[in-house]
């Protein structure tokens, strides 16, 4: 009985690459291998299942009827070590849902909002949904995900006087 304890997920990505191209030579071009691993590589592949997996002229390699049935196995295998990759990471290769932010009015109009439309089309799958508000808000009660609270030079200028050292004796010992 043969080890198949050897088996290496590269060769049957080769393999199958291979396979679905019909071509070593496309498969090693399209993987960025030379031609020759990728025919070193299955020939090892061959070697090692005691088995012809592909019948080879001069001009093109085809399959051959084992071949054809180990492509098939290799390719839901395949499959199914992808659904494990995406089960365990997420499951998501394009960010999606609802992302509820609370900002500032202030920081909203002048940084934030000019920033959604490139970033709507960056993440189309992404549903934005933003409340301006100047409150201080518990987002996590609230069910927000992100809260921005930005206290900037333009309000410490327009700030009255009276009331810039109360406010920046609170907010600073917060803000470091």
């Amino acid at each position: 009985m043969r080890s198949f304890e050897s088996v290496k997920l590269n060769s049957i990505e080769l393999f199958c690459k291979a396979a679905e191209l019909g071509s070593f030579s496309a498969a090693a071009e399209q993987l960025g291998l030379t031609p020759a691993s990728v025919s070193r590589s299955i020939a090892r592949m061959e070697e090692r299942l005691g088995v012809r997996l592909f019948t080879r002229s001069t001009r093109n390699v085809r399959l051959t009827s084992e071949g054809n049935c180990y492509w098939q196995e290799c390719q839901r295998a395949l499959e199914q070590i992808a659904e494990a990759e995406r089960a365990i990471t997420g499951n998501q290769k394009i960010p999606s849902g609802v992302l509820r932010i609370t900002v500032g009015t202030l920081y909203a109009n002048y940084r934030l909002l000019p920033l959604l439309p490139s970033f709507q089309a960056a993440y189309p799958q992404i549903e934005l949904e933003v409340s301006l508000s100047s409150r201080n808000v518990d987002f996590a009660d609230e069910g927000f995900d992100l809260a921005i609270r930005w206290v900037s030079r333009l309000i410490q200028d327009w700030w009255p006087i009276s009331w810039k050292m109360p406010v920046w004796g609170y907010l600073l010992p917060r803000l470091i």
